[in-house]
């Protein structure tokens, strides 16, 4: 019987004007965990950039060869953004169970705004007026964050008397939507990060800031095991349960108590977090997940 086969779409991070932990955190992550867990378990792995798309007389191909002879295609993140639109388009045009996750649930699932009712209070605009108006009429501290943001990079907390400093950030990216959200003291304890492969829960930390806001390890917050407890419990399999109707096949849930803080289905990290604080490699369970998926 002739292996599997796997392709994956990696555009290499780049490392410049990243800081230490940002560069770490991705030298042992999916670029490099991922297509090492398959081959492992003896699947022909294959991996190719973002860019390397094309369309000819049979089909979409990928770096030379149709999309169609592999069992499965699993795009790292979403590449770069020059293209972006086109190369969605053309992965589009490929069986949606050829993926780890269909474009489009990659596209339209991915950010701050999914899953949002499960989330502490939130308003998203790219309009500073509209989010200044909120704070006026709601009171209470807020935390602000770039929509399109990661690594918790420009993640800051405010109030109704930072108006100038808003509309500063506004100017400084225009057109950018920015979410507006709710904070919870809760989050000085930390967030739990939930990993989901094939709609199975591969593993849970936490993340705890160093700071009192930022759970990102590139923002230096400190991973611990941790346990999924009510109700957090409840909502992670309420997620779950979601991403497997949606057919996401590669998730990480972020929650802080009851509340959802984010769903990253595009390129979620925490398979090296989960290697070193257990001290196992997790490889092995995801490509099953897989399998079974």
């Amino acid at each position: 019987m002739s292996p599997k086969k796997i392709i994956f779409l990696i555009t290499p991070p780049a490392t410049e004007h990243k800081t230490k932990s940002e560069a770490e955190e991705q030298t042992e992550e999916n670029h490099i965990l991922l297509p090492k867990a398959f081959k492992q378990c003896q699947w022909k792995v294959t991996c190719a950039t973002h860019s390397e798309l094309s369309l000819g007389l049979s089909g979409v191909e990928i770096a030379g060869n149709p999309a169609s002879g592999y069992d499965l295609i699993w795009p790292v993140g979403f590449g770069p953004k020059n293209g972006f639109l086109d190369r969605s388009a053309l992965l589009a045009s490929i069986a949606p169970s050829q993926f780890i996750t269909p474009i489009s649930k990659q596209i339209l699932h991915h950010g701050k705004s999914a899953w949002v009712k499960y989330c502490p209070e939130t308003h998203i605009s790219n309009n500073p007026n509209t989010l200044l108006k909120t704070l006026s009429d709601r009171g209470g501290a807020w935390v602000l964050k770039p929509m399109a943001g990661s690594f918790g990079r420009d993640v800051q907390v405010i109030n109704a008397k930072q108006g100038p400093a808003i509309r500063k950030l506004f100017a400084q990216a225009p057109g950018m939507y920015f979410c507006l959200q709710r904070f919870l003291p809760e989050i000085t304890l930390g967030e739990i990060r939930t990993l989901v492969v094939g709609g199975k829960i591969i593993g849970s930390y936490l993340r705890k800031p160093s700071d009192g806001l930022h759970a990102n390890l590139a923002q230096m917050a400190n991973a611990e095991k941790a346990t999924l407890e009510r109700p957090a419990a409840k909502l992670v399999a309420t997620i779950q349960q979601d991403l497997i109707v949606n057919r996401i096949g590669f998730a990480a849930i972020d929650t802080v108590g009851k509340w959802l803080m984010e769903v990253n289905v595009a390129n979620p990290g925490g398979l090296g977090t989960l290697n070193r604080l257990y001290d196992q490699d997790v490889g092995p369970e995801v490509v099953k997940a897989i399998e079974h998926f």
